[in-house]
């Protein structure tokens, strides 16, 4: 595919039209001084008109392309920062690619990472009954919602109202994870560093459309999400407080494992 043609500065259009206006001057010049009868008339009988021909070209001729020399010299520069500039695009995108390139790397040791630290996470229920991997948050939720739900409906209607049964789930959510703090801080602490990482990518990178942030919220199920929006809902990790914010991670989580939907329908159940 051939390269479109560049149009002419106006700096080359000046200086072709003042080397036009030399040309037609010197031809002009020729012609008015007579210069090729000149030639055929003996030295003696010469009354100096190649003098004053000469004197001519130079005043006029030679200023007319002197000053063209100037404008196409402007252009030439013109030319040369148009390249440098297209060298400096060229070399910011090449140094953006690889720094995806490297980013992508990081990006999936730590994705392989986080996976490997779920497989590896395992409760056991009252039957010794092993809950492992992504089961491992449905084990989690499951005791927080039994604990809480037995307890509300183990209360008096007069005594519930939503306001202390808010307080309740918090209080029985937080002891739940707290008793399973030491298994899940390898996860909330590589999970912590992936969207760190992200969020420095986003900044260097200048790249707010980036899709790593879309690929790991994919990965969670609606249990995790469970587990990570009450971590932020009740500060118990400040690496969570703005998660939301930053990346809009509970967008897709279904609103039945919210803290304000599960009180609520306990209300409307008593």
């Amino acid at each position: 595919m051939s390269l479109p043609k560049q149009k002419l500065s106006r700096y080359e259009i000046i200086g072709y039209v003042l080397i036009t206006a030399g040309a037609i001057v010197l031809v002009w010049g020729t012609i008015k001084f007579n210069l090729v009868k000149e030639l055929y008339l003996e030295p003696a009988d010469r009354e100096g008109v190649f003098g004053e021909y000469g004197e001519f070209i130079g005043g006029i001729v030679g200023s007319l392309w002197a000053l063209a020399g100037v404008f196409l010299f402007f252009a030439t520069l013109t030319y040369q920062k148009r390249e440098f500039e297209l060298q400096r695009f060229e070399l910011h995108k090449t140094q953006k690619i690889f720094q995806q390139q490297n980013f992508s790397t990081l990006y999936i040791s730590f994705i392989q990472k986080h996976n490997d630290i779920i497989d590896s996470l395992t409760a056991f229920d009252i039957n010794e009954s092993a809950w492992r991997g992504t089961n491992f948050f449905v084990f989690f939720q499951e005791k927080v919602l039994t604990s809480f739900v037995q307890k509300v409906r183990s209360m008096e209607a007069a005594e519930k109202n939503k306001e202390d049964l808010l307080h309740l789930f918090e209080d029985y959510f937080t002891y739940h994870f707290s008793f399973y703090l030491n298994s899940l801080n390898p996860y909330l602490k590589n999970l912590s560093v992936l969207f760190k990482l992200i969020q420095k990518y986003r900044i260097e990178a200048q790249d707010e459309g980036e899709f790593y942030s879309f690929i790991t919220k994919a990965n969670f199920t609606q249990s995790e999400l469970f587990l990570i929006y009450h971590i932020a809902a009740y500060n118990l990790l400040k690496e969570f407080n703005a998660i939301d914010n930053a990346f809009d991670v509970f967008e897709d989580m279904v609103e039945e494992y919210k803290v304000e939907f599960i009180v609520d329908r306990e209300l409307q159940a008593s």
